[in-house]
């Protein structure tokens, strides 16, 4: 699964790393570059999928654009590329890097591109030509895994992702055995991972009307909500996981989900909700915006393939702040649970207060540098003399009062102010030494 996203030359970003724990939230204050991490995270997983490049630069689709602007101005400050990468928990070759250059064309092109083990000099294919020819054919040399001699090329096209081309052993030489056998396999694990990445941004006004029974996945802003519920709860274990999400948030006694059903197989979910002794149903369409949130989290928690990273942007729009903690910790189990990698990007102080202890350390600062003005990534943990920082008060506090950017900023850190002190004590022997 993916452990790492590092970005060169992206956007608002000259160089930055964003480790990924179980729950990581993404913290800064507005036009910090918070939105910029994610759409790099869009890119890598769009790639994956075997894509051509030029689609991103004219999707298909009316509303398909995943990044602000144009291709022209992805790269840091005008710059004509720009470099993603990203660090998995693979055993054999964990690191996967891409360069995307924009052509003379305004079209982009991969000039770039390798998979890497910390174990090995060679990697385990990467590119050793610039886009030649009327096709922009690129000449991509492969581990062949013998001692010595030259290592063995195939042509690919500077239109795609190379790891997208190389899934099938027919795209290596007969002799060449162990390559037709390993490379695949490890290709395969970068597109499912990246390809994997699931996103969310719920509208609560799109999560109001029926779905269908063949609906298993989620969309970004939650639509089909109803069907892939209806699909979850067809296990009884899964209809507990979203029974107990809905019911850890107070001010609501949840005890059942049914499904409204048509005869052309469409569903709509409904909630019974007792007081009193009172049962009440309620259908989706008449929910709350926060209930149909937090369900909207719930399915995509729950469907999301193990081992997937789940990027949830703003997750406090509409929850209310006595539902932040319960929420944060339901996620946080079911991502143990589930083995899943969690983003969540938030500004908002009484869900930054909420954090479960275990995630404060893994939190991501975004702050602008004040030298160059580029976008910085640190997790709270990296922060020098951390524990003097997070004893001035919750995450929340920190944010809200300046204090956290003006560590960062402006706080000397351990090793500084050591030396400083060692001057001192120069200084004053100097001082001594001359009476």
């Amino acid at each position: 699964m993916i452990t790492e996203i590092e970005l060169k030359d992206f956007k608002s970003y000259k160089s930055a790393t964003l480790h990924l724990g179980r729950l990581t939230v993404l913290i800064g204050a507005n036009a910090s570059g918070k939105s910029n991490v994610i759409e790099a995270l869009r890119i890598l997983s769009r790639i994956a999928t075997g894509e051509r490049l030029v689609l991103l630069r004219n999707p298909q689709k009316k509303g398909d654009n995943f990044f602000r602007g144009n291709v022209e101005h992805l790269g840091y400050r005008g710059k004509q590329n720009f470099q993603l990468a990203c660090l998995t928990n693979h055993p054999d070759w964990e690191r996967f890097e891409i360069q995307l250059v924009l052509s003379s064309s305004n079209h982009l092109q991969v000039t770039q591109e390798r998979i890497t083990s910390s174990t090995s000099k060679v990697p385990l294919y990467e590119i050793t030509s610039e886009p030649q020819g009327a096709g922009s054919d690129i000449f991509v040399s492969y581990n062949n895994f013998a001692r010595g001699g030259k290592k063995t090329s195939r042509v690919c096209s500077s239109h795609m992702a190379v790891f997208t081309q190389i899934l099938s052993e027919i795209r290596f030489r007969p002799e060449n055995t162990k390559s037709r056998e390993i490379i695949p396999k490890v290709c395969d694990k970068y597109v499912r991972w990246l390809s994997g990445i699931v996103f969310l941004e719920p509208e609560p006004s799109l999560m109001r009307e029926y779905g269908y029974k063949t609906d298993f996945i989620l969309r970004e802003k939650g639509q089909k909500l109803s069907g892939v519920i209806y699909n979850l709860c067809q296990s009884k274990t899964s209809k507990q996981a979203v029974l107990d999400f809905v019911c850890s948030l107070p001010e609501q006694n949840i005890e059942d989900i049914s499904f409204l059903e048509t005869p052309r197989g469409e569903v709509m979910l409904q909630l019974t909700e007792t007081f009193g002794g009172l049962a009440t149903p309620y259908d989706a369409a008449r929910l709350s915006d926060g209930t149909l949130r937090v369900l909207s989290i719930a399915a995509v928690l729950l469907s999301a393939p193990q081992e997937s990273l789940v990027v949830i942007e703003e997750i406090d729009n509409g929850v209310h702040p006595s539902r932040a903690s319960a929420l944060l910790s339901r996620m946080a189990e079911i991502a143990r649970k589930r083995n899943l990698r969690i983003l969540i990007s938030s500004h908002n102080p009484a869900l930054l207060d909420a954090l479960p202890d275990e995630a404060i350390p893994e939190t991501e600062f975004c702050y602008r540098s004040p030298d160059d003005g580029s976008s910085q990534l640190i997790r709270l943990q990296d922060i020098p003399d951390y524990p003097e920082l997070i004893a001035q008060g919750s995450v929340g506090h920190l944010m809200t009062r300046g204090l956290l950017e003006r560590f960062v900023k402006q706080h000397p850190g351990s090793e500084i102010k050591k030396q400083q002190a060692l001057d001192w004590l120069t200084s004053l022997n100097s001082m001594v030494g001359a009476q």
